[in-house]
């Protein structure tokens, strides 16, 4: 365009020296031609934006974050002239769409179209457009070139993906789990009796048995543990949407995610959630799971709703503390976080912090997190591949 461009001001300026020196028709009539020329491409491209339509498909309005859609569009010329040089850009922030280049431009005969048929897939929960974002028009001659905005966008409701985890990489956390949390441990009088077929060998207490001559297996007394807690935080991060979607999209998909593996292991799981006031959505077994899925990805996060007030609302709950084990999903290391890790410790639960975030450790932040598990998940990271 920018070769036209300049040929076309040569051009311009050798037809002006021509009427200035010599004159005549002929040098007067091209100097008229190249003076019209623009004009005559600036109505040709008011045409084309009244009359050019853009038709976009997508199967469903409820999709899924990750999963690839069929996606439809048709560039359509309803005119009775020819366009040329029509070039679309998609949406590329939270979607992408595979198969199409947006550099290529379309010409289109009058009153035909283009239909394309390719694969969308979204990258993050929430509701934002998808498909074509701006489309581009430019004349035959290739010397103005008008870009805007689509007026017929998609707009989608995306709900967050739902990843299987294999089993916990984190060894200090595979023992919690794998530990009769039924026992005690705070609990001085060990009850025992004599071992079972059936019962669990890693319950076997080795010195009672060395003593007695015979296995003896310890006696499940003290206060029972029950399930899994979930503790997320609904804090908006950012007034950006670049920013605060994918945030608020690992959130969700972690929390859905630790959800889903225990709940595979016929354990409990306890989430809690500040949606006006702490909220608590249990599920018990997988027949229930579907319930618990639409509950979460419907959940809204707003800039009030403080990560404090989460924990500080929590800690007055006395189930938590019945729990084995309690995840803090959150996106923030803040000193309530840290106290309420602390707390829980104190009260023989395991607490593991699943910090998401892009950000990189402080220095001097080991130290202050010397006897608190935390998790960095990254916005745009496989969970499949966390050391959870």
């Amino acid at each position: 365009m920018k070769r036209n461009r300049l040929i076309f001001l040569i051009l311009w300026i050798t037809s002006l020296v021509g009427i200035s020196f010599f004159g005549g028709p002929v040098s007067y009539g091209f100097f008229a031609l190249l003076t019209l020329l623009p004009l005559v491409s600036l109505l040709y491209l008011f045409c084309v934006f009244f009359f050019f339509r853009i038709y976009q498909e997508l199967d469903g309005k409820q999709l899924v974050a990750n999963h690839t859609v069929p996606f439809y569009f048709t560039l359509m010329n309803e005119y009775f002239f020819g366009f040329a040089g029509i070039r679309v850009r998609f949406f590329s922030s939270f979607s992408t769409i595979s198969g199409l280049d947006d550099a290529v431009e379309y010409e289109l005969l009058p009153k035909t179209g283009i239909k394309k048929q390719t694969n969308l897939v979204c990258k993050y929960r929430g509701e934002y457009e998808v498909g074509i974002k701006t489309v581009e028009i430019q004349d035959y001659f290739q010397l103005i070139r008008i870009a805007y905005h689509n007026r017929e966008t998609l707009r989608v409701i995306v709900k967050p993906n739902l990843v299987e985890l294999g089993e916990l990489k984190r060894e200090d956390l595979s023992q919690t789990m794998a530990r009769d949390t039924l026992t005690s441990p705070s609990e001085l009088d060990v009850l025992v009796r004599k071992y079972e077929a059936g019962d669990d060998p890693r319950q076997i207490n080795w010195k009672a048995s060395a003593r007695s001559g015979e296995l003896l297996i310890r006696k499940r007394v003290g206060q029972e543990r029950e399930g899994i807690g979930l503790l997320m935080g609904t804090n908006r991060c950012s007034a950006e949407q670049e920013a605060y979607l994918p945030v608020e999209n690992k959130i969700l998909e972690t929390t859905l995610a630790l959800a889903l593996f225990f709940v595979k292991k016929n354990i409990e799981v306890r989430s809690y959630y500040v949606q006006g006031e702490l909220r608590e959505k249990n599920v018990t077994g997988l027949e229930r799971f579907d319930d618990f899925y639409e509950s979460i990805s419907a959940v809204e996060f707003r800039e009030e709703i403080t990560e404090a007030l989460l924990l500080a609302s929590a800690a007055q709950r006395p189930e938590l503390f019945r729990c084995k084990t309690v995840f803090l999903v959150l996106h923030e290391l803040t000193a309530e976080a840290l106290q309420m890790a602390k707390l829980l410790r104190d009260n023989n639960v395991f607490a593991v912090i699943c910090l998401v975030t892009d950000e990189s450790p402080e220095e001097g932040e080991g130290a202050a997190l010397a006897d608190v598990e935390v998790v960095r998940i990254g916005t745009d990271e496989d969970l499949t591949e966390v050391e959870l």
